[in-house]
């Protein structure tokens, strides 16, 4: 009877323990399992690593010869492309946007009293230099102005003749400290995470015009910072003596490219991108080498895998661009249309290969933006959830099954997230409404080290590396050979993931009508435009499987029964939601109304903007800039939608419609602020309005 029991007990202990695992199943994959294992196997963290390290192992000021004979980065991507075999390889110049740029020789930064101490070298942290400091040799006391951005911080001080202490943007200070109070220079204290990193110095730089009074700027971490207020606060003298020798030299501006040819389909091409510059002073590991040096291990395992058999030659081809950030690709674009022309999708990597526990961070897949909707989000995403999925099973079962580590690297879980698009890297000149190539990120965000002299080497992780490679090659293998068969399992992913975000629209839109009191008539109206827009982005999206999909009889016979469900549940749903606002206006006692255009929103429904292509369209700084040095102001409504409502121009939406998209993707625009918007663009000869 004893042994009964301990076994009874045993039994039922292994059967607890068994439930008490996850029973998570493996996700649907859009390649073989086999397929995804030869990539694991190949692609290596380590060796994107290493590459990272032979370029960013320590910030290094830029020797003036570089500038006019080529750089080094450029010159080491130029050598792993040929290494690695790739089809074409070459450094590209490009156009300089002036004679000449800054450079730097020398840079000290000294503690004169009440002790003498050296608190910074060029040589050692180049970061430390503001890039646009003139040379100086200055020794003058320090003065607190706190965040020096306004005149309020200068009020009973005299600055004349010294060295200003900032908490804050060494420029903004400069504007009044240097220009209106006459001091000589800045030291500044800005970075990331200085919570995190009190060691850390942020990159930034000066802009001393030719009519602006000479100025240098140094960046002190925060430890250094509070150390000179303290002593300032304690009505200590102290003394700074500040020694820069810059120059302004002829310079080239220049990227790397590589190329794998395709088979059967070259003329069509999948772009893969990372920067690799950022400026020419400023260097980071995560930002950007990580990104590049994943495109570069992902190029080389692609060729390594058609060399060895386990996958056939891609039928399209695949380009990867090394580029200045934004301003490269922009470059490249404009320098090449013939080859522009050929790109079918972009996948951006920036900031990709940072140990996400070290860092705080998770593994983030930016999606294209609502004027372009697209098979790419849905297909790159099911890889992501994949790599996540498997990642907690391996994790799970002590990395015995699926697991995508690299030797030296970590056991970090694989934190990601699917995101919606915000800009800011290389992959906004493809979404642009003048190039309309759809286009993703990939990023780990947050970065306690980003833009400081933090970011080296020391915080990446050759894991998340070979993670990032996996799903860029099983994403590039994928597109690059898709064709109908494909298409439609493109299909399937892409209305599988719309219930998903359609289900997210309809719970957006009633919720607009049941807390909008008595305002029932405006929030109905916004919340129709919810789900017709939506519904409107899911059609564009299935639709744009036809790229693979062509005239396969049977593809599109899929593809048209996808089209006429989705017109099915709109219909049922619109019915629904008109149910919602009958119920709404009972509640409140307010009458129903029709849904009705209103005198403005009929005018408007005639005006069309025609865009005229400009060679800065794709930077929305430059957009902004412009309207500003114009005088044209626009609303602070406009500001958070200004990239996606020139995004929406296609020379056939009215602007109301470019109004009712756009609020659909943000929040609903006051409609005369958008007229008055396009009218700003219409001065500034960036669009053409023309009446229907």
């Amino acid at each position: 009877m004893k042994k009964k029991l301990i076994f009874l007990f045993l039994v039922l202990g292994l059967t607890s323990s068994l439930l008490a695992q996850p029973q998570e199943r493996l996700p649907r994959t859009l390649l073989p399992l086999s397929v995804l294992q030869d990539i694991i196997n190949e692609s290596s963290g380590e060796l994107a690593l290493q590459n990272e390290i032979y370029l960013t192992g320590v910030n290094r000021n830029r020797r003036p010869e570089e500038y006019q004979n080529g750089y080094f980065e450029t010159r080491f991507i130029l050598d792993r492309l040929k290494e690695y075999g790739y089809d074409q390889a070459e450094i590209i110049e490009l156009p300089t946007t002036a004679k000449t740029t800054w450079d730097a020789e020398q840079a000290e930064l000294w503690l004169v009293e009440p002790l003498k101490k050296k608190l910074y070298d060029l040589k050692d942290i180049p970061a430390t230099l503001c890039q646009g400091s003139v040379s100086t040799d200055t020794t003058a006391e320090l003065i607190d102005v706190g965040p020096g951005y306004s005149e309020a911080f200068y009020q009973g001080k005299e600055v004349k003749d010294k060295i200003v202490l900032v908490y804050g943007s060494p420029e903004r200070a400069r504007q009044l400290a240097v220009e209106k109070f006459g001091a000589k220079g800045i030291i500044a204290c800005t970075s990331s995470h200085p919570e995190f990193d009190r060691d850390q110095l942020g990159w930034n730089s000066i802009r001393v015009g030719e009519k602006d009074k000479p100025a240098f700027a140094f960046m002190v971490s925060e430890r250094t910072y509070y150390d000179l207020k303290q002593m300032l606060d304690r009505k200590t003298k102290v003394k700074i003596r500040a020694v820069v020798k810059s120059q302004m030299v002829p310079y080239r501006e220049e990227m790397a490219m590589g190329w794998i040819k395709g088979t059967d389909k070259a003329e069509q091409e999948l772009v893969l991108t990372g920067h690799l510059f950022e400026g020419l002073s400023k260097q980071g590991a995560n930002d950007d080498a990580s990104g590049c040096v994943a495109i570069l291990e992902a190029g080389r395992v692609i060729k390594k895998l058609v060399a060895d058999g386990k996958i056939p030659p891609p039928k399209r081809s695949i380009r990867f661009l090394f580029v200045p950030e934004i301003s490269g690709t922009m470059a490249y674009i404009k320098k090449y249309p013939e080859v522009a022309k050929k790109f079918y999708a972009n996948l951006n990597e920036d900031m990709v290969g940072e140990a996400l526990v070290k860092n705080l961070s998770a593994f983030r897949l930016e999606t294209s933006p609502y004027s372009l909707p697209s098979y790419l989000n849905d297909v790159v995403a099911s890889f992501v959830e994949w790599m996540g999925a498997s990642q907690r099973i391996s994790q799970d079962t002590g990395w015995k099954y699926y697991e995508v580590l690299s030797p030296a690297g970590s056991r970090d879980p694989f934190y990601y997230t699917i995101d919606r698009f915000s800009g800011g890297s290389d992959h906004i000149v493809f979404v642009d409404g003048s190039v309309r190539v759809p286009a993703v990120m990939f990023i780990c965000w947050p970065d306690m080290w980003y833009h400081t002299s933090g970011d080296l080497p020391d915080k990446s992780d050759s894991t998340q590396l070979k993670r990032v490679v996996t799903l860029t090659v099983a994403s590039a293998i994928f597109l690059s050979n898709a064709g109908p068969k494909e298409a439609s399992l493109m299909l399937n992913e892409i209305a599988t993931r719309g219930q998903e975000r359609l289900g997210q629209e309809k719970g957006r839109a009633e919720a607009l009508i049941m807390s909008a009191g008595k305002n029932q008539t405006n929030a109905r109206k916004e919340a129709v435009n919810i789900l017709n827009q939506a519904f409107d982005r899911e059609k564009e999206a299935l639709n744009s499987t036809r790229f693979f999909g062509q005239a396969d009889q049977e593809f599109l016979a899929l593809l048209k029964a996808k089209l006429l469900a989705l017109n099915e549940m709109k219909e049922v749903w619109l019915k629904e939601l008109e149910t919602t606002y009958q119920t709404a206006c009972a509640q409140e006692k307010v009458k129903p109304e029709k849904l009705t255009l209103t005198a403005d929103e009929l005018r408007l429904s005639r005006v069309i903007p025609v865009r005229k292509p400009l060679p800065s369209e794709t930077e929305p700084w430059a957009v902004m800039m412009k309207l500003r040095e114009m005088n044209l102001q626009i609303s602070p409504f406009i500001l958070q939608a200004e990239f996606e409502l020139r995004n929406f121009i296609n020379g056939q939406r009215s602007i109301l419609e470019i109004r009712n998209a756009a609020s659909a993707e943000y929040n609903p625009l006051p409609l005369l602020d958008v007229e008055k918007y396009f009218q700003a663009l219409e001065k500034a000869g960036m669009v053409e309005l023309k009446k229907k």
